[in-house]
C-alpha cells in the first residue's frame, strides 16, 4: 500500500477516527517520508479535542480502525504525551492527514 493509498484509507474512515475524539491526526516515520518497507508499521500522532474524555482504550480503537482500513500495524502517539525532546523529529517526520 503507497503512502497515497493509507491517508486515502484513513481519510474515508475520518468520522469514525473523530467520533473517538480524535481532532486531527498524523503519519510520522518511515511512511511520512515515504521511505518504509512493506511490512513497516504505521507512526500516528493524534491530537484530541479539548475537553474530551480520552483514554487508552480510545486510542486502541483508532489504531484498531487503521490497521482495519490498512490491513497494516498502527502505532499511535497522543500529541500532549510526545517527549518535548523530540518535538523537532515529528515536526521534520510528519504527514498531516487531517
Amino acid at each position: 500500500m503507497t503512502r497515497d493509498e493509507i491517508v486515502a484509507a484513513i481519510r474515508r474512515n475520518a468520522d469514525a477516527i473523530k467520533a473517538k475524539g480524535v481532532a486531527k491526526l498524523a503519519i510520522l516515520g518511515a511512511h511520512a517520508r515515504d521511505d518504509y518497507r512493506p511490512d513497516s508499521e504505521i507512526d500516528l500522532l493524534v491530537e484530541v479535542e479539548p475537553e474530551t474524555d480520552f483514554s487508552l482504550l480510545n486510542l486502541i480503537d483508532v489504531e484498531d480502525i487503521i490497521e482495519d482500513a490498512t490491513g497494516l500495524q498502527a502505532q499511535a502517539t497522543v500529541r500532549r504525551s510526545a517527549a518535548p525532546h523530540s518535538a523537532q523529529q515529528i515536526a521534520d517526520d510528519m504527514l498531516e492527514v487531517f
